[in-house]
C-alpha cells in the first residue's frame, strides 16, 4: 500500500515538472520619476508591450486631473502598490492604476501654492518636493511626506533648497545651485520622520543614487564650478572617492555601477560609481546643455533636442542615431523599446517601430500599461485585444 502511494506520488511530480511553469506577470512598478533611484528609466520587467503590440494600443481608462488657479502643473507620475500618484494644479493625487479612480487628494496647503512637485514613493511614503509661487528668493521649499494609502500628511518640513530630489535608502537628498545668490547646497532628510540627516555646501548631486552613491560636483562660494568631482554616501555624506574632473551626473546604470552625465565640456562621459574613474567620454550633441540620458545596462540613450542616439554602454560608442519631427524629451525604454516623444524606437536598431500622439506628453511604461500624463489629462493606454 505504502509502496503504491509511493509510487503513485513519484508519477504525479514527474507530470507536473513535465508542464511548464508559466512566469508569473511582472509588478507594476514605478516609484521613482525616473523608474528607480539610478534615475535609469529604464523597466527591465517589462514584458507585455512589445515592438508587436505597441503599435496596437487603446485607451483603458482617462480622466481629467485637477486644476487650480496656481502656479503648479501636471507632473510626472509614479506608480506603487495599485496607486498613481501625479501632482496636478491643486496638489497631489492618488488614483486606481485599474479604473483611474481618485483614491485620495492632497490639496496645497497653508505652505503656499506649490509648483510641479517631484516624487518618489519610499517605505509606505510619498514623498514630495515642491515651493510656492513666492520670490525667486525665497520660494518657500517644501519637503513632505504622504501616507501612501490615506493620503494623509505624516511631516513636512521647510528646506533651504529644492531642485533635484533623489529617495534611495531610505533617504531623501536635495540639490540646487542658488539661480540668484549662486549658493550651492545639498541637503539629506531622513524618509522616516523628515529629520535632516546632514548637508553639503558647495556640492551639487545630479538626479540619481548608484546603489547608495551620489556624484557631486564641486562649486565655490558663488556657485561656480571647480572642475572637481566627490562621491557622496546617501546616508552619512561620507565622501568616497573625489576626482579632478567635472561630472554632471543625470544617470547611473541600473546596476549602479557608473555615472553618466556631462563632463563640463559638452561631452557625455561614463565614470565608475566605486572609483571615479572615466570609463569613456562621447563627443558632443546638439544641445548638450540639455542632455537627458536613459541607459538598460547594453547601451546609453542620449537625447538632445531632435535627435536620439544609442551608445554601447561599455565603449561609448554610437550604435544609431535618429532625427525626430519634433523635441525628443526624456528616453524611456521598456520592452526592448525606446520611447521619445510621438515616437517609439527599436533599442537595438533605432528603427521606428510605432509613432503618433498616443505617445506624446509624459509617459511611464509598466505592467504592460502606458501611463500618460498630457494637456491635464491622466490615460491609461493598453494593446488592443485582437
Amino acid at each position: 500500500m505504502h509502496a503504491l502511494a509511493r509510487t503513485s506520488a513519484a508519477v504525479l511530480s514527474s507530470l507536473l515538472l513535465a508542464v511548464p511553469a508559466t512566469a508569473a506577470p511582472a509588478p507594476t512598478l514605478w516609484d521613482h520619476v525616473g523608474y528607480d533611484a539610478e534615475d535609469s528609466w529604464f523597466n527591465p520587467g517589462e514584458r507585455t508591450l512589445t515592438a508587436a503590440r505597441v503599435g496596437r494600443l487603446s485607451t483603458k481608462w482617462s480622466v481629467k486631473l485637477r486644476t487650480a488657479d496656481t502656479c503648479s502643473d501636471f507632473g510626472l507620475p509614479v506608480v506603487s502598490g495599485g496607486r498613481i500618484f501625479v501632482g496636478d494644479r491643486a496638489g497631489i493625487s492618488a488614483r486606481s492604476i485599474a479604473t483611474g479612480a481618485q483614491q485620495w487628494a492632497f490639496s496645497w496647503d497653508e505652505f503656499g501654492d506649490g509648483t510641479r512637485p517631484r516624487l518618489a514613493v519610499s517605505d509606505g511614503l510619498l514623498i514630495a518636493g515642491y515651493h510656492d509661487c513666492g520670490s525667486v528668493s525665497d520660494p518657500n521649499s517644501r519637503l513632505i511626506a504622504l501616507d501612501v494609502a490615506t493620503g494623509k500628511k505624516r511631516w513636512a518640513v521647510r528646506t533651504p533648497i529644492m531642485g533635484d530630489l533623489v529617495v534611495d535608502k531610505g533617504v531623501a537628498l536635495l540639490s540646487e545651485t542658488d539661480g540668484v545668490y549662486g549658493e550651492t547646497l545639498t541637503v539629506a532628510y531622513r524618509v522616516r520622520d523628515g529629520r535632516e540627516l546632514w548637508r553639503a555646501p558647495n556640492r551639487h548631486t545630479g538626479g540619481s543614487s548608484a546603489n547608495g552613491v551620489v556624484a557631486a560636483f564641486t562649486t565655490d562660494g558663488e556657485g561656480i564650478r571647480t572642475g572637481q568631482t566627490a562621491a557622496l554616501d546617501i546616508i552619512s555624506g561620507a565622501v568616497r572617492w573625489t576626482a579632478k574632473h567635472h561630472l554632471a551626473a543625470g544617470a547611473a546604470s541600473p546596476a549602479g555601477d557608473v555615472f553618466y552625465g556631462s563632463d563640463g565640456s559638452d561631452r557625455l562621459a561614463a565614470v565608475g560609481a566605486g572609483d571615479g574613474k572615466v570609463r569613456w567620454t562621447a563627443p558632443p550633441a546638439e544641445d548638450a546643455e540639455n542632455y537627458r540620458i536613459a541607459a538598460d545596462g547594453a547601451r546609453v540613450y542620449r537625447s538632445s533636442n531632435r535627435t536620439v542616439a544609442a551608445l554601447d554602454a561599455r565603449t561609448g560608442k554610437q550604435l544609431w542615431s535618429r532625427k525626430l519631427k519634433a523635441s525628443a524629451g526624456q528616453p524611456l525604454v521598456a520592452g526592448g523599446l525606446v520611447y521619445a516623444e510621438a515616437v517609439v524606437l527599436d533599442a537595438v536598431k533605432g528603427t521606428v517601430v510605432a509613432e503618433g500622439s498616443a505617445f506624446t506628453g509624459d509617459l511611464i511604461v509598466t505592467g504592460g500599461v502606458v501611463y500618460r500624463v498630457h494637456e491635464g489629462t491622466l490615460s491609461a493606454q493598453v494593446p488592443r485585444v485582437s
